[in-house]
């Protein structure tokens, strides 16, 4: 589609061509940056950006959910009949710190491997010298609702692998990629983060949310002399918060979405994934709490203990507790290997009848 755009001329007109007028020329460049934006979200594979390294093109979308923007790249090989795995990489700050530059890490892999990766352009805090506690959370819910609505955009225009959805973050993108990772064990099967450059005390509402069976890597440089300590940090919270944690001390640069890439296929190979989910309880029945289960594999059996002497064999069980309290709920399952997968939940049941 094209375009005619005749702007009103000004001035004497034995002057123009030989004049510089700054209105007009700003007019001009604001007419091409809205060109631009506007083709940059037609919807049906708009060739947005190019990679020399790979055959197809990044795109850039706007996820309408929050009206963010994320880019993606999606293998040649892509082929809807089959699922497919989703990386979501979180970028840091500095020189290379935006998406385009974190996606053009991955798109090499992703076209090797058979993966789709998609970096959203996060949202930084507004005070970036001095940031205040509720600036950083809110930072972090910002970046959590685009990584969700990044995630199921592509869902809903992609075969996307249900029980493959994992999240990679780099530097200071390493905290949207925890924050929102440990929050939603129940979308993302592992996480990621590479060298981390952020602040804890964000992280303080993950208390007592996180799912241990959950694995993460950190992969990081003590000895770093700008990030160093705050990837110690890291590792000293997670390994207080966390029961899963492979600690690879190795280098944030070369090699290192090698690596991570690497932990997200020994995960699917040697990890099954399985996500237990208590649905809180109606209010005309405040102790009766309904149980879903996720997995990457067909369990062969279920044995569910609901911590107050109550047992079920169901897959999806609904119990009623006979009274008020905490419980912890402890689902053992069959897997087709034979070994067992055991998974649990804690659940508050009110009082009432």
């Amino acid at each position: 589609m094209t375009t005619d755009r005749r702007l009103p001329t000004q001035g004497d007109p034995s002057e123009r061509g030989c004049r510089f007028d700054v209105r007009r020329a700003w007019t001009v460049l604001a007419c091409v940056m809205s060109a631009t934006v506007l083709l940059g979200f037609i919807p049906a594979g708009c060739d947005t950006l190019r990679d020399p390294n790979v055959p197809d093109p990044i795109r850039l979308m706007m996820e309408p959910e929050t009206g963010g923007e994320y880019e993606y790249y999606r293998p040649s090989s892509y082929d809807r009949a089959k699922a497919w795995p989703l990386v979501i990489v979180c970028h840091g700050s500095g020189v290379d710190g935006t998406a385009n530059a974190e996606l053009r890490k991955w798109t090499s892999l992703s076209e090797s491997q058979g993966f789709f990766v998609a970096a959203p352009k996060l949202v930084k805090p507004k005070s970036r010298w001095k940031t205040q506690p509720d600036d950083r959370e809110d930072a972090l819910r910002a970046n959590e609702r685009l990584i969700l609505g990044t995630v199921r955009h592509l869902q809903g225009g992609h075969h996307i692998s249900a029980d493959r959805i994992f999240l990679a973050g780099r530097s200071t993108g390493a905290a949207a990629a925890l924050f929102t990772g440990l929050s939603h064990p129940d979308l993302f099967r592992a996480v990621a983060i590479v060298q981390p450059k952020f602040d804890l005390a964000g992280l303080g509402p993950l208390q007592g949310r996180v799912d241990v069976n959950q694995p993460v890597l950190l992969r990081h440089l003590p000895s770093d002399p700008l990030t160093g300590k705050d990837a110690r940090t890291a590792r000293d919270w997670l390994l207080q918060h966390h029961g899963d944690i492979v600690d690879d001390r190795g280098g944030y640069r070369d090699g290192a979405v090698d690596r991570v890439v690497d932990f997200f296929e020994y995960v699917v190979a040697s990890r099954p994934w399985a996500h237990v989910k208590a649905f809180a309880p109606d209010a005309g029945a405040p102790r009766e709490v309904r149980f879903e289960l996720k997995a990457s594999f067909a369990p062969t059996s279920f044995e569910w203990d609901f911590g107050d002497g109550s047992t079920s064999l169901l897959s999806s069980p609904t119990h009623a507790f006979a009274e008020a309290g905490t419980y912890r709920v402890q689902v053992t399952l069959g897997h087709p290997s034979g070994k067992a997968v055991v998974r649990a939940v804690t659940v508050a049941v009110g009082g009432g009848s």
